[in-house]
């Protein structure tokens, strides 16, 4: 993948490859002519396939940073019951199922618990498939 460096330096390569075009003799061979055309079309394909790459790049970061930013969000939405997060009611109180503290601490994204035949409060991660026991679950409705 090319960056946007890359793609600024063959930018100024393709100016470059301009510049000698006006400065060609217009006596001199059209071969020459051409040829010089030929470099331009090509550095130009260069730069515009950079900065398609630089785009794509951009793109994936800007998901990434949304990403980040809601995870942020999210955290600031749950409460930690027995070293595991949940979701919570208006009085803090947690509700549901909760996620996985694996995936949260080594990936920074939240993946929640899923149950598993077994005891009561046995679950694993769908994601890095971490085995938990005796995990409280708690109502997903307040008052129950």
């Amino acid at each position: 993948m090319v960056d946007i460096a890359a793609g600024l330096s063959l930018a100024a390569q393709a100016i470059g490859i301009v510049k000698d075009l006006r400065e060609i003799d217009k006596g001199l061979d059209s071969a020459e002519y051409k040829a010089r055309m030929a470099d331009l079309y090509s550095a130009l394909a260069d730069v515009k396939m950079a900065l398609a790459d630089a785009q794509d790049e951009m793109k994936s970061k800007d998901q990434l940073i949304a990403e980040l930013r809601d995870n942020f969000q999210k955290k600031g939405d749950l409460v930690e019951y027995h070293g595991f997060k949940y979701e919570k009611f208006e009085d803090e109180s947690p509700k549901g199922i909760p996620f996985c503290p694996r995936c949260e601490q080594n990936l920074g994204r939240y993946y929640r618990l899923a149950r598993r035949e077994g005891a009561r409060g046995d679950m694993k991660c769908p994601e890095c498939k971490v085995d938990y026991r005796h995990i409280a679950e708690f109502s997903w409705e307040q008052g129950r």
